[in-house]
């Protein structure tokens, strides 16, 4: 009698085994275990989203460290061809200069030798006087 009166009815007409409140806890529990099963899939969701934002954002970072390398890169290039066009500035103007002195300096002695004849000259006419 006892498997006999395990048989119920439920509210559906449905033949049950098991009692109504066992069932009622096992329908409660498939119906926690499908929320579960839903929240660990949004769960996944949001993880893989995070990730792929994660690798987006690592990517972009590390476009802009390659771009910021080749800027300092460029820069340093720069600075060094504006560092060597003036030393080669400089350096011209230097070779001017030294080009300009030994002018002054050929001129300087042409007025010497010039002054010494006419010194000579000077002391002649002043030698002739006496």
């Amino acid at each position: 009698m006892d498997a006999i009166s395990a048989i119920t009815i439920d509210d559906e007409c449905q033949l049950r085994i098991i009692r109504p409140e066992v069932h009622g806890r096992s329908t409660s529990l498939i119906e926690e275990c499908q929320l579960l099963v839903s929240k660990i899939k949004e769960f996944q969701a949001i993880v893989a989203h995070i990730h792929s934002e994660m690798n987006r954002l690592a990517d972009s970072r590390e476009r802009e460290k390659l771009k910021a390398i080749g800027r300092r890169v460029k820069l340093e290039h720069n600075s060094e061809d504006a560092l060597r066009r003036e030393e080669e500035l400089l350096l011209s103007k230097i070779k001017a200069k030294e080009n300009e002195m030994g002018e002054f300096s050929s001129y300087l002695a042409s007025l010497e030798h010039a002054e010494g004849e006419q010194m000579v000259e000077i002391e002649k006419l002043e030698n002739e006087r006496k």
